[in-house]
């Protein structure tokens, strides 16, 4: 029966200790006869492989698509700041990111959640189907716990990042952090908030001029996004709290986010951003005030601060 086993398993790419079987027990239970003639019930078969170490799992996306030489290095950096600037809770620390885009309208989602009665949708998701767009920008505080949460209805740019930073900070944190003279950002490296694009840059700095406050950036190396403390702190929860419920209008997008709460003290603040953003815009490397920008000496790309 081992040999059997043996002969049909495949092995992963890139762990030698890790086997996968793609036949069912009732189809290895078939076979095995064809191959023998002896039967063998599905629940032996079964066992067999529990035995073996079977079980059904899912694929993981652990694996990165690339790699970064100085990722230890940024990563030491962001540590290093995260450690002094939130030790003395005067200065905001907050991790910024677009979560995952959808649609709007009676269409599936991914996910389950409580009902007395079956969740009608549409039985495909195509464009026309869609009353619009929703793209969920995230701001995740680490000294409070709180995420504020932007719903845009156009696309996610660099301007649409300044405004759902200045929305934060003129509503919320200017009164949570009165004597803040920097912010420390927290951010991908791709993206609205992409390091090699000037328009990001420009409008952080129009940011800085307009709230006083100098901005400390540090992106994640490149393949290391997950890492970024919004993603596990804060979206993992706001994904839990609307797995399968439908977004057939934004009030609803509103009030299922408002509602993500954790046992640890989370809290969500949600608003609407009604504003059309259009996209490819390019800023030219001149109407940037590079004297405002001031990088670090070590990993300049990926570290900057800007003066207010």
């Amino acid at each position: 029966m081992l040999i059997f086993i043996d002969k049909r398993k495949a092995g992963s790419p890139t762990n030698p200790d890790v086997f996968w079987i793609s036949e069912t027990p009732k189809q290895l239970a078939a076979a095995f006869y064809e191959e023998s003639g002896l039967s063998v019930s599905n629940g032996v078969m079964k066992r067999l492989l529990r035995e073996l170490g079977y079980r059904y799992r899912k694929s993981v996306k652990v694996l990165a698509t690339g790699t970064c030489d100085q990722r230890d290095a940024q990563f030491k950096i962001i540590f290093q700041l995260i450690a002094l600037l939130c030790v003395s809770q005067t200065h905001p620390v907050i991790s910024i990111d677009c979560k995952k885009k959808e649609k709007l309208g009676n269409l599936s989602r991914d996910g389950r959640c409580l009902s007395t009665g079956p969740i009608e949708t549409y039985d495909h998701d195509y464009e026309h189907l869609s009353k619009g767009k929703v793209v969920p920008h995230g701001i995740y505080d680490l000294n409070t716990k709180t995420g504020y949460i932007s719903v845009g209805v156009s696309s996610e740019t660099a301007e649409f990042v300044y405004d759902n930073l200045m929305w934060w900070w003129t509503e919320h944190g200017i009164h949570q952090y009165p004597d803040a003279e920097s912010i420390l950002i927290l951010c991908d490296a791709g993206g609205a908030n992409s390091y090699r694009h000037h328009v990001f840059k420009y409008w952080m700095i129009q940011f800085a001029k307009q709230t006083g406050v100098s901005l400390v950036i540090c992106h994640y190396p490149p393949y290391s996004s997950k890492w970024n403390p919004i993603e596990h702190r804060l979206f993992c929860h706001v994904h839990r709290a609307t797995a399968g419920v439908v977004f057939d209008k934004y009030q609803t997008v509103i009030d299922t986010i408002a509602k993500t709460a954790t046992s640890t003290g989370l809290k969500v603040i949600v608003r609407m951003n009604w504003k059309f953003y259009q996209t490819g815009q390019k800023i030219d490397k001149p109407k940037i005030e590079v004297n405002r920008i001031r990088p670090h000496p070590d990993i300049p790309m990926l570290n900057y601060r800007i003066i207010a």
